[in-house]
């Protein structure tokens, strides 16, 4: 029985881990008629193996285009590899540019050097669409990420061109007043990985002693 409740509870404990649900106000854009650039929310999740960012909007045009950006390490720049006027308040090592009128090949995975952004050795995959959400999965290795770390991180939608974020994942009031200005993330995001199966199994057997403890 305790072997049976040791592994109930690292199950738990393993799908707790997994997975990371964010949610944003809705009608927080300066033209709330753009339903396909106003998020409702974002859904996190890794399996030890590949991290997948799934964003989903009020309504879905295929013009829209998207932006995750991502601190792994701290340190990195302020900027964007599409250039586009966007403010961050957090430095990022990785960027993803996405677009969604193209069946594949519809995303940039671009790392940055220390310097500069790396173009020229980015990565192309492709994004997937299910009614008004799209998903992106990378593996956890391409950001040089394991068990158990935090990843901090933005989500924003725009248009074409030079077009800023017109809506953030990390605020729920105006990311930006009109299309001719630069928009400005809230605080980062935190998402944590999978722990490794030890971790969890600690925790698991933790639990089952508070219990014996209890009763």
């Amino acid at each position: 029985m305790r072997n049976l409740l040791a592994a109930v509870a690292v199950a738990s404990i393993a799908s707790m881990a997994s997975a990371s649900i964010y949610t944003d106000a809705v009608n927080d854009l300066f033209d709330n008629g753009f339903d396909n650039l106003d998020i409702t929310g974002a859904d996190v999740s890794d399996d030890g193996t590949n991290l997948s960012i799934s964003v989903t909007t009020r309504g879905f045009q295929n013009w829209t285009k998207y932006m995750l950006f991502i601190n792994t390490t701290g340190s990195g720049t302020g900027s964007n590899a599409w250039s586009r006027p966007v403010n961050l308040t957090s430095n990022i090592d990785y960027f993803v540019g996405s677009w969604v009128d193209q069946a594949s090949n519809n995303s940039q995975f671009v790392s940055w050097t220390g310097s500069a952004w790396n173009w020229g050795s980015e990565t192309t995959f492709s994004n997937s669409v299910s009614g008004n959400t799209v998903t992106w999965t990378m593996s956890l290795a391409s950001m040089g990420l394991g068990a158990g770390q935090t990843i901090y991180f933005d989500v924003a939608t725009s248009g074409g061109g030079n077009d800023p974020g017109v809506d953030h994942l990390s605020r729920s009031d105006l990311a930006t007043s009109g299309w001719g200005n630069p928009s400005t993330s809230g605080d980062f995001l935190a998402y944590t990985t999978v722990p490794t199966p030890g971790a969890i199994a600690l925790l698991g057997l933790a639990g089952l002693a508070g219990r014996r403890r209890r009763s």
